[in-house]
């Protein structure tokens, strides 16, 4: 049955109204609704199109509930609904336009029945409306649908009454129709494509920009750009909720991808057991210290060895800069405190910690036969993934010692943003209330480590929620072996390296290392140090099986040590020039035997006879014949008598070039006799000319032997 045509007998408008069918034939014959005789008894059927509005929107949604469903009455072939119960709303409509619709069907059905009564009753169908909207909008008659809908006009109800009765009473047609595009914004491909190409890139454009840039570009281009400026901005946030993959990787980069986006799996250390793993990091401290090389306050690095499976800093060590010689100490430190050799050692993908000194298995290139360190400790080493901060469960440590830094007089923040009042620029009275509590205290790298320990102490004791309440430091002592050797372990956990031998002997990390055992020596030679004492290093022959000497560590001397430097200096430099001279005497002495007792290569024919005197007897005639001996006793007496004139020039300095005369000038300089001025300001100026720097080495070398004097033994014939 449809409300637009057929009819329909009392009963069905009764339920359709919800009256008694009585009322409903009181009605009909106030009204005067047209009719047929539906049987022999008399009953009526009412014409559905000449029916008022409200009975017709009310038969009309009472077929919505079975819709589609209808029988045949066998007497008359009368099509009547039957009254089977559907659930309510359409599947064309969403449950929002659903839940709409069927609020404001409800809510016109009364407006109608309103209507018509006000029409019936004489008061007027204008004013039975507005005193139905004014009690509706009060919230009271209808608390239902208002609770949906909220307040309406009369304007509205009105075109919604009209939409109702144009559609045949379908509810439908009050559905909503603005938000079915929800998400979809109607902004051409060119814009859209456009400024995804202005956000997607490194620099992070503002969306504001990104929109206003847009915009141009598609003007230069001469291309429409019907959207507004406020369209092209919710279409940029609608993307980013959308692909926020997409905008983070291409806006930001892979490691904020992984730590914003990529899912993680959570990793168990309940599974393992004290001294399993070693997790191993490297953390710049905010907080200043002193340097121990130049003495001014300084943001030293820590590397921290952190036991996995108690959440206990097993060891750390503080240094300038994050090197070997730094995660070394921390290990060692590390082990002693646990009292036995870790399993793993779980390494940052930082320069140091792969060091080759730490994972090579075969560190000299199989001439040794000796393995890294952590293979000869026995402990395997697995590298962190690089970016990701998720993969070490040490960096939520160091958030927590974050409270320790902030305690410390020179905190520096951990960004710019995070910086104390008191160092940034302008904050005189921060300045001075802090200077005058703290006294410009800055600690030494003991001092910090002292501090350190002292709070790991305190933070051992804590009760830990990734430990179920337990305390890392109990967790820890209950797991803790019986100790180590530390001999053996400091000799264990010497690095190894193959050297070869130079005029300065080794050469490691940047220093010379020196022994006169290793003059003379050109062979490559196996070098083993301790990264916590580089003073001295031990030096084997290249099969690492004898042991050469032990190397100490070269000092560099003052470059002009008897003009600029002190008696300490002068007394290094003659000190190296003697052992140089005293090598270089064993050297001839050991060669002398050789040299002497070497065979002549060729034999040299004998010369003239030397007559007395030394010589041949003065002069000889031509063709070799020698004068008469009156000629020569003759010749004799006049060069007796002849009388020697000694002509002395003016004593004047003459120099053959320039370089001879700072060479000896520079032989005066050294033996401490006093130069001129217009003789010192000419060295001074001569030392930056390009002839200087040709013959640098050899004024260099007449400077060392100048000034260490005469040797000890010169002249013995050595």
């Amino acid at each position: 049955m449809t409300a637009g045509g057929g009819f329909v007998c009392v009963s069905d408008v009764s339920r359709a109204l919800v009256v008694t069918p009585r009322a409903v034939q009181k009605r009909a014959k106030s009204e005067n609704w047209p009719y047929r005789v539906k049987n022999r008894r008399g009953d009526k059927e009412f014409e559905i199109a000449g029916l008022p509005e409200d009975v017709r929107a009310a038969i009309s949604n009472r077929g919505q509930e079975g819709r589609g469903m209808e029988r045949v009455d066998p007497g008359y072939n009368i099509r009547i609904a039957r009254r089977v119960p559907k659930a309510a709303g359409s599947p064309e409509l969403t449950d929002r336009q659903n839940k709409i619709a069927l609020a404001r069907a409800d809510l016109i059905r009364e407006y109608l029945k309103e209507k018509q009564a006000g029409k019936n009753n004489g008061r007027g169908k204008g004013r039975a409306c507005n005193e139905f909207i004014q009690g509706y909008n009060t919230g009271v008659l209808m608390p239902g649908v208002f609770a949906v809908l909220g307040k309406v006009s009369k304007q509205s109800a009105e075109r919604w009454a009209k939409s109702f009765r144009d559609s045949d009473f379908d509810f439908i047609s009050l559905a909503p129709r603005w938000g079915n595009r929800r998400g979809q914004r109607k902004i051409t491909e060119h814009e859209y494509n456009t400024l995804l190409s202005f956000a997607l890139t490194p620099e992070r454009l503002r969306i504001e920009q990104a929109v206003r840039l847009t915009k141009k570009a598609l003007e230069k281009r001469g291309l429409t750009s019907p959207s507004s400026g406020a369209t092209l901005r919710r279409a940029l946030e609608d993307f980013q909720k959308n692909h926020y993959d997409t905008w983070v990787f291409a806006r930001e980069g892979e490691k904020a991808l992984n730590d914003k986006v990529l899912p993680y799996m959570e990793r168990d250390g309940g599974l393992l057991d004290v001294g399993d793993v070693l997790v191993a990091d490297g953390h710049v401290l905010n907080f200043q210290v002193i340097h121990p090389f130049h003495g001014k306050p300084c943001r030293a690095s820590m590397v921290l060895w952190y036991d996995w499976a108690s959440r206990f800093p097993a060891g750390w060590e503080i240094m300038p800069t994050e090197d070997v010689q730094c995660v070394a100490a921390g290990l060692r430190r590390a082990i002693i405190a646990l009292g036995k050799m870790p399993r793993v050692a779980y390494l940052d993908n930082g320069k140091a910690f792969k060091a080759r000194v730490f994972t090579s298995q075969n560190i000299d290139f199989e001439q040794t036969g000796f393995y890294g360190m952590f293979a000869r400790l026995g402990i395997e080493t697995v590298f962190a993934w690089p970016y990701h901060a998720q993969s070490k469960n040490v960096e939520r440590f160091f958030g927590t010692f974050g409270e320790l830094e902030r305690l410390m007089p020179t905190y520096t923040g951990r960004s710019i943003e995070d910086k104390p009042a008191w160092t940034k620029r302008d904050e005189k009275l921060h300045k001075k209330m802090h200077l005058k509590r703290y006294g410009g205290w800055v600690p030494t790298i003991e001092e910090a480590d002292t501090i350190i320990a002292g709070w790991v102490s305190e933070y051992a004791a804590r009760p830990h929620r990734g430990l179920k309440g337990l305390c890392p430091g109990d967790i820890f002592m209950a797991g803790r072996g019986d100790g180590v050797d530390e001999t053996a372990l400091r000799h264990l956990m010497m690095s190894v390296e193959v050297k070869a031998v130079t005029r300065s002997g080794v050469r490691l990390m940047g220093r010379n290392y020196y022994d006169e055992a290793l003059y003379g020596y050109r062979g490559r030679v196996t070098v083993r140090y301790d990264l916590e004492d580089m003073s001295r290093v031990l030096v084997y022959d290249e099969t690492g099986g004898k042991l050469i000497c032990e190397a100490g560590a070269a000092r560099p001397v003052h470059p002009v040590a008897r003009v600029l430097g002190s008696k300490d200096d002068l007394a290094a430099v003659k000190e190296g020039i003697k052992q140089k001279r005293a090598l270089k005497r064993a050297t001839e002495a050991s060669a002398r035997a050789w040299v002497e007792d070497a065979p002549a290569l060729v034999e040299i024919p004998p010369g003239p006879p030397l007559q007395k005197g030394g010589e041949a007897r003065a002069g000889l005639q031509k063709g070799g014949k020698p004068l008469p001996r009156g000629e020569a006793e003759r010749i004799e007496a006049e060069a007796g008598a002849m009388q020697v004139l000694e002509l002395r020039p003016k004593k004047q300095d003459v120099y053959v070039s320039e370089s001879d005369r700072y060479e000896a000038l520079l032989e005066r300089e050294c033996r401490s006799d006093t130069l001129a001025v217009d003789d010192m300001s000419w060295m001074r100026w001569f030392e930056t000319t390009d002839l200087y720097s040709s013959l640098q080495d050899r004024f260099e070398f007449l400077r060392e032997q100048w000034i260490a004097g005469p040797e000890e033994n010169e002249g013995s014939g050595l």
